[in-house]
């Protein structure tokens, strides 16, 4: 290993472990997130480990599955992960009294709703940006 790569070898580990710690918050598995992604799960695996430097086609596509900007993605991990500030609307508040008057399991049924349907709105978003990039290369 050249001296070149063993100084680069940290960064690539960082990225790695925001990956992974991204992947492990959406509850995707190695398998999910590489097939969105269209890469094999044994390159992620790699990649989560630092073993695997990420291509910028590769980190687009994961931002894309994620949400995220680049900034967002290299940015403090705890700015990148923050809950939004702005203050609860009406709408909110409504809903939140509601979560209070259901049974804790069935508070559960709809975090796990709501986690469902936020999933699935990023991989739409993944799929429309596919479709763009597709239809423009």
């Amino acid at each position: 290993m050249s001296r070149r790569e063993r100084r680069a070898a940290p960064e690539v580990a960082a990225i790695g472990h925001r990956l992974r710690k991204l992947r492990k918050e959406q509850r995707l598995t190695q398998s999910e997130l590489a097939r969105q992604i269209g890469i094999q799960q044994s390159d992620l695996s790699r990649m989560e480990k630092g073993e695997y430097r990420v291509s910028l086609d590769h980190l687009f596509r994961i931002l894309a599955v994620f949400g995220l900007g680049i900034a967002e993605f290299f940015g403090d991990a705890q700015t990148a992960t923050a809950p939004v500030t702005e203050p609860l609307s009406h709408l909110d508040m409504q809903t939140m009294q509601l979560m209070r008057r259901l049974s804790p399991s069935a508070r559960d049924e709809v975090r796990e709703f709501l986690e469902f349907k936020l999933r699935k709105e990023q991989v739409d978003r993944r799929s429309r940006v596919t479709k763009r990039e597709h239809s423009s290369g």
